[in-house]
């Protein structure tokens, strides 16, 4: 028997439980069984996994700070470790691949230039924060012109309340790729939690309070500002040749030479995921809701159009687009793959069920949780980051 939801069987059937001997949900529901995963990397607080030519990078404590030993591991294909390297008082950023060498930020406040091959630590650049809990340099770095962009928080304080904002100080800094030497830095108004993007020679950043910001890339001097609703949990990418910016609450095309919105939309009352192709926005709700815009150019519209719209029924937790398709991970562990149409191609378990009552995982469960997808369309394979581990599942056939 197909694992269906219990809203698809009062669709389909219109009653449940009949007294004639009809369809009916049982208090200990038939569960299919999980899609295997081609191998499993056990941690805590598993950040985005980011490929490289020779492995897959997998940064821990994602988020996280405090005294516990986390790892950055460069794994083979095999899910085996070429090499890892740690960090104290806070886990890892998202790390950035630019020429033999990996660029990350930590949860102390330090950003790392490591060699790809071996995890040796070419330099380190601290921000000379002494807090215990906060700030850190979480975002993947910018590696433009010799030049490394990320942003990074730190307090003066030994126990700042990580709530208050203004306990810590919020930079975008520029170093040297070659020796990790501050080159500029330059003051926002809250963390900047992922990385920048370089677009018309300007280096574009969103702070939390999703304020965007045009720097110069050679002085740090703010160009231009541009403040949207709801919180930023996404750096800006390009869609159709045009910088797009998502927050919570909307999405955005930005011009960033003058620093100019072009086009807005409200598409969901809450965002949870983003993710892109070459010419398309994938943006999911708390509601399970998801909808797939399309970035047309200024001159064809003043309004993004909607490709499609897909219910997942659960809160995302994840999307993955790319060559293989669109592939929506909720938050109770179950993997939908969309159709270009927007339908439901199907819908498959990636975690075994642990109560009597229901399949998948527990939502809003803390130890329960998609953190991130990706799809590696060359080989169909999407990596999942959880809280506890990271695995990769063969997405050809589903």
């Amino acid at each position: 028997m197909p694992d269906w939801s219990r809203r698809d069987i009062l669709l389909a059937l219109g009653v449940t439980g009949t007294a004639g001997g009809g369809w009916y949900l049982a208090e200990e529901p038939h569960c299919a069984s999980p899609l295997e995963p081609g191998w499993t990397y056990h941690g805590d607080y598993w950040g985005p996994v980011v490929e490289t030519e020779n492995a897959l990078l997998v940064p821990e404590g994602y988020g996280t700070t405090g005294g516990d030993r986390h790892r950055l591991a460069a794994l083979n294909h095999h899910g085996q470790a070429e090499w890892t390297t740690v960090s104290e008082g806070g886990g890892f950023g998202v790390p950035a691949v630019h020429e033999n060498r990996v660029y990350i930020g930590t949860g102390d406040d330090t950003v790392r230039a490591l060699d790809a091959a071996t995890g040796h630590i070419e330099w380190t650049y601290d921000a000379g924060g002494v807090e215990e809990y906060g700030g850190g340099a979480w975002g993947q770095p910018l590696v433009a012109d010799g030049r490394v962009y990320v942003g990074i928080s730190h307090s003066n304080k030994p126990d700042p309340d990580p709530s208050d904002e203004s306990q810590y100080t919020h930079r975008v800094v520029a170093l040297d790729s070659t020796d990790g030497s501050e080159l500029w830095a330059t003051e926002v108004t809250a963390m900047v939690e992922h990385g920048p993007a370089l677009a018309s020679d300007i280096v574009v950043s969103g702070s939390e309070d999703s304020v965007l910001r045009g720097f110069n890339p050679e002085t740090g001097d703010v160009r231009w500002t541009v403040s949207l609703p709801g919180k930023t949990w996404w750096q800006p990418v390009f869609v159709n040749e045009s910088l797009v910016f998502a927050t919570t609450e909307t999405v955005a095309k930005v011009n960033a030479a003058e620093g100019t919105v072009q086009q807005t939309k409200n598409p969901l009352d809450e965002m949870a995921s983003f993710d892109h192709d070459e010419d398309t926005v994938y943006l999911g709700g708390t509601s399970g809701r998801v909808v797939a815009l399309t970035a047309t150019p200024e001159a064809e519209t003043s309004e993004w159009s909607v490709k499609w719209e897909y219910d997942a029924e659960i809160s995302v937790g994840a999307i993955a687009a790319g060559d293989a398709g669109v592939f929506v991970v909720d938050q109770s562990g179950y993997l939908h793959r969309v159709t270009d149409e927007g339908r439901r191609g199907n819908r498959v378990p990636l975690v075994e069920s642990r109560y009597e009552d229901r399949c998948g995982w527990m939502i809003d469960s803390p130890d329960e949780k998609i953190e991130s997808a990706h799809l590696d369309s060359w080989r169909s394979w999407l990596y999942v980051s959880t809280v506890g581990w990271v695995r990769p599942f063969d997405v050809g056939d589903v």
